[in-house]
């Protein structure tokens, strides 16, 4: 996301939330940073109970990623009123899934992949 999406986009008008969970042994708010994410758009989140991954795979139409190490890209008319807008794109994991998201996001900013 940061090289792919981030970097390659500085003025993008893009809102990002990354949203952080407690899902493997080692993973803790003490212990995470987000440095990897170091970007003025993205808004980090902390999510001990995994409210938020288990929502999307449960109530959003299209979504295909899993409860953790995923992605929803959302358009420019999303509307989050009660009932979600499916998204442009979604998957897992964000590593494998990168090539993806940033042919998705591409023509939303007026570029090629």
């Amino acid at each position: 996301m940061q090289h792919r999406v981030l970097e390659r986009y500085p003025d993008a008008h893009l809102h990002v939330y990354a949203i952080w969970t407690d899902k493997r042994v080692f993973d803790s708010r003490s212990k995470w940073d987000g440095a990897d994410l170091a970007d003025r758009r993205v808004m980090h989140l902390w999510d001990d109970v995994d409210l938020s991954g288990r929502w999307l795979v449960e109530h959003v139409p299209g979504f295909d990623g899993n409860d953790w190490d995923t992605y929803a890209l959302f358009g420019p008319d999303a509307r989050w009123d009660g009932t979600l807008s499916p998204p442009l794109s979604s998957g897992s994991t964000i590593i494998r899934s990168s090539d993806r998201l940033a042919a998705a996001i591409a023509p939303l900013l007026g570029s090629s992949p």
